[in-house]
């Protein structure tokens, strides 16, 4: 074959391979499901902390262990959901004052068809006010604004595999896209507990992304 020949075929291999890795690229892998029975330890560690959520909030009082699995369910339940293992909480309040707080909590069940059944008791079953999430988070996920008779309170929902994340924010209800991008960076965190890696994912990537 001649050099210009063989200059064509190199060129149209290079070709195909870009084309090749265009169309890999062009689907988004699904978020990858917290499978792993996390221990108490590592679910600390997946709660976000200092300067991984929003800007002007503030850790409060510390990450917090969830001792009872109504905390993990409908408002004003008695009994933990099926299946609830265990859980932990972060809260904050904007610039020092209470008046505003975020609160976001872990849920770990022992499968996930208990996550998904507490999911939806968790999330409520007031319709009207659910709203789509800009991108889904996890498996499954909603928001919730002003639930009950709030009104100024908004809940970012998301289910992955055996595990349920519930964003809360009180006074600052508006801000649904800052919810979801503390909500999107606690389960990454969590995947790369999971992976045995350290959580170093915050709400300011997703922000970015």
């Amino acid at each position: 074959m001649s050099r210009t020949g063989t200059a064509a075929v190199v060129v149209l291999l290079g070709l195909a391979a870009l084309t090749s890795c265009s169309s890999d690229s062009s689907g988004e892998e699904p978020d990858k499901p917290i499978t792993k029975q996390l221990s108490q330890g590592e679910i600390s560690q997946a709660l976000p902390g200092a300067g991984d959520v929003l800007s002007g909030w503030e850790p409060y009082k510390g990450k917090r262990v969830t001792k009872e699995g109504t905390y993990c369910t409908a408002s004003g339940s008695t009994t933990a959901p099926k299946g609830w293992v265990r859980g932990g909480s972060a809260w904050f309040a904007h610039n020092g004052s209470t008046d505003n707080m975020l609160d976001v909590s872990i849920c770990l069940y022992d499968t996930a068809a208990n996550s998904k059944d507490a999911y939806a008791a968790w999330r409520g079953k007031e319709a009207d006010k659910e709203q789509d999430l800009k991108k889904t988070v996890g498996e499954e996920s909603v928001l919730v604004a002003n639930p009950g008779r709030s009104e100024e309170t908004l809940y970012a929902f998301s289910r992955s595999g055996n595990v349920n994340i519930r964003v809360k924010i009180d006074g600052a209800a508006g801000d649904s896209t800052g919810a979801q991008d503390v909500l999107a960076a606690t389960l990454q965190r969590l995947q790369q507990v999971q992976d045995g890696e350290r959580a170093t994912a915050t709400a300011a990537d997703q922000a970015k992304e």
